[in-house]
């Protein structure tokens, strides 16, 4: 029975720190984000458009997965679009670490 418990004890601390999949596709959302924040340029309906587009799925693309290449293209991607929303008054809020 002590066995039977430590087993589940151990296996549902692991589930929740396993690393999430990688999902490149997430890395074309992140662009097309991006590029929609900066074709605002100083547009502010415009750009809290495309914020409410991030907030309603921010979570979900910061746990992307990805490595190497494909996560310096995706950060390279997720600054242009912060820094698009900062040039024309608004901020792109992170989502809280995955714990």
């Amino acid at each position: 029975m002590r066995r039977a418990l430590l087993l589940v004890l151990v296996v549902s601390c692991s589930d929740k720190k396993r690393a999430p999949q990688p999902r490149p596709e997430l890395l074309e959302t992140i662009t097309v984000l991006a590029d929609s924040a900066c074709a605002c340029s100083t547009d502010k309906d415009c750009i809290r458009t495309v914020r409410r587009d991030w907030d309603a799925q921010k979570v979900d693309i910061m746990n992307h997965g990805l490595t190497g290449d494909h996560k310096a293209r995706f950060d390279a991607e997720l600054l242009r679009m912060r820094a698009c929303g900062d040039a024309g008054g608004l901020t792109f809020w992170m989502p809280p670490p995955r714990e």
